[in-house]
């Protein structure tokens, strides 16, 4: 009897103890599956000593750091290459409608070989490696509760039956515990279910995406931050933007996980 009183007292404490840290049981499995299975990309051990300040990851450290990090300096409207960090000429020319955009990543291998896995085959123990490097690669000096709303980009009904989820949507949940920001889940609506856009170049994009957006908010004053997976020609994050603003908001930041720096497949 006594032996059972004990275990029943360390069962008792252990469990408030995790309470109080707030880790639940598939906070457990999560760690215990990332630190015995094989890493996704080189099928290392994926527990090594350092994990370069990620948790719950599927990939180990070698290739976490062996990922297209973007670091070059860029424009910060349209985030591509700018040797002097500043405006783009194409931006002062023709400036898209959203004013920012924030990406850790060049869109590259082996990133875009874990993004299809993601998006394609439902492989969503992934997005905690996704949204780390969402957060490690925020700026420093840009505080994200700031930001009015979190959106994600929106997806046509048609994609999402066919899918089976918003994997942007299912990374602006992640942010959203995570910067304890507001995330507004009907604040933009695709309401055209448009041709895949892989070959076309930016301006054939947007005549394509013209008029899939809508929106029946007011977002007067409001800074919106939109969240996506990649940015190939900024043409879909153009057209929500457009609304957005449109609609009265006064800055949309593009919050993505690679730039694609050439001609790829979105």
């Amino acid at each position: 009897m006594r032996i059972i009183c004990c275990l029943k007292y360390i069962v008792k404490k252990f469990y408030n103890r995790l309470k109080f840290n707030q880790i639940t049981p598939s906070h457990l499995l999560k760690a215990w599956l990332t630190s015995t299975l094989p890493c996704l990309l080189c099928a290392a051990n994926t527990a090594p000593k350092a994990r370069l300040g990620f948790t719950h990851t599927p990939i180990c450290a070698d290739c976490i750091a062996a990922l297209p990090w973007y670091t070059a300096a860029r424009c910060p409207q349209c985030a591509l290459p700018n040797a002097a960090g500043a405006l783009c000429g194409r931006c002062l020319q023709h400036p898209p409608a959203f004013d920012r955009t924030f990406a850790p990543f060049r869109y590259a291998y082996p990133l875009d070989r874990l993004l299809h896995q993601f998006k394609y085959h439902q492989q969503l123990f992934i997005s905690p490696l996704l949204t780390d490097s969402l957060i490690t690669q925020w700026p420093q000096h840009e505080d994200a509760n700031q930001a009015a709303v979190l959106l994600a980009m929106p997806m046509h009904i048609n994609r999402l039956r066919q899918r089976g989820f918003n994997h942007a949507l299912l990374l602006a949940k992640q942010l959203q515990r995570h910067w304890a920001m507001p995330l507004d889940l009907e604040g933009c609506t695709r309401i055209v279910d448009t041709q895949t856009q892989a070959g076309m170049d930016m301006r054939t994009r947007v005549r394509n995406l013209r008029g899939a957006f809508t929106t029946a908010k007011q977002w007067h004053g409001k800074h919106v931050v939109v969240v996506d997976d990649v940015m190939t020609t900024g043409a879909s994050m153009h057209a929500v933007a457009n609304v957005l603003k449109q609609a009265g908001a006064e800055r949309v930041t593009a919050l993505v996980l690679a730039r694609t720096l050439k001609d790829t497949v979105d």
